[in-house]
């Protein structure tokens, strides 16, 4: 009784310290959170434990922004949340497919008794004789132009129909692509787009960026401030980046994918994209404030043919601690062979 006492009392305090720390840290308790918080507790993933220990550095609190790039580091990523404007756009398609499934079912009904009316009809004339018949073939003549036209109609109708669900599937497909907040394609997109390199056997390296104590500009300035800075970083990466995949990997983190280019080309480029951050002057939209100095630190890492995407990806993220190890606003890469 005493061992079965003792191991409920640790799963207790084990439940209350989870809890503690989700509350103090204003986390949600989601699945995700938990696990990650449990991670943390019981010390079961080191790198876990390791990077939530340097983001909480001199008392800061962990943002659900930096639990996400937390659990996505060590292939947990929580589920995105489906868009309102993506379920909109599903639902509608929905609607369309009925519709147009409605237009098809009617055409072939009408159809049918089109064919059934002929049959009719033409027993009819060839039992007929004189006056009689031709007024008989005028009416069936007549009947079968409305039908003709009505049929013509309705698949007309449905033409269009087809077309319009073509159209909403592909925005919708669109959507699923990209971060709503960036405009980059997402992470989704950006794994299609690595499968796609790979399976063409296309030479490419890969940078993994992350904004310097971003959860610093959130906590002091508010997220409408931190999302406004996401789009200033999101957009001179683009400029810098041309011909490269640029996405938003997820919170404060962006991926990049260099097609036909080495990891010391790519990470002069990526370079390049962090002195224009580190230069650019961010204010405080609503006071003209200063917000200070806003700096990225990067990963960099040439694919080898045939690698993982995982493992490509955990070499990446490794260097890019290195850099923030380091010292932060620099970019690292691995030595030339």
């Amino acid at each position: 009784m005493t061992g079965k006492s003792e191991a409920e009392q640790d799963r207790r305090r084990l439940y209350e310290r989870i809890g503690q720390f989700l509350f103090d840290h204003r986390l949600e308790p989601s699945p995700a959170n938990y696990m990650l918080v449990h991670m943390l507790v019981t010390g079961s993933n080191a790198s876990a434990v390791a990077a939530v220990e340097e983001a909480t550095e001199d008392g800061l609190r962990l943002s659900q922004d930096e639990a996400d790039r937390i659990l996505a580091m060590i292939g947990e990523a929580p589920p995105a949340p489906p868009s309102p404007a993506a379920d909109a756009a599903i639902k509608e398609v929905r609607r369309q497919m009925d519709d147009f499934a409605g237009i098809v079912d009617t055409t072939r009904a009408e159809v049918k008794v089109y064919g059934r009316d002929l049959k009719s009809g033409a027993a009819q004339l060839a039992a007929a004789a004189g006056a009689e018949s031709i007024a008989e073939l005028i009416r069936v003549t007549g009947t079968m132009i409305e039908r003709t036209r009505a049929a013509e109609g309705r698949l007309e109708a449905a033409t269009g129909e087809a077309r319009a669900l073509r159209a909403r599937l592909a925005s919708a497909e669109e959507e699923a692509r990209r971060d709503p907040l960036t405009g980059l394609p997402n992470r989704r997109a950006f794994g299609d787009r690595f499968a796609a390199l790979s399976n063409e056997g296309t030479p490419f390296a890969v940078a993994l960026c992350d904004i310097d104590r971003f959860k610093r500009i959130n906590d002091s300035h508010g997220h409408a401030v931190g999302d406004r800075v996401l789009k200033t970083v999101a957009s001179i990466l683009q400029q810098s980046c041309e011909g490269a995949t640029v996405a938003r990997y997820g919170g404060e983190e962006f991926a990049i994918l260099f097609p036909a280019k080495e990891a010391a080309a790519a990470a002069a480029i990526v370079d390049a994209a962090r002195e224009a951050v580190a230069e650019r002057q961010f204010t405080v939209r609503e006071t003209d404030a200063p917000l200070g100095r806003v700096a990225f630190s990067a990963g960099v890492v040439a694919a080898a043919k045939g690698e993982a995407y995982e493992t490509i990806m955990q070499r990446a993220d490794a260097l890019l601690y290195k850099a923030k190890h380091e010292g932060r606003n620099r970019v690292e890469t691995e030595p030339s062979a």
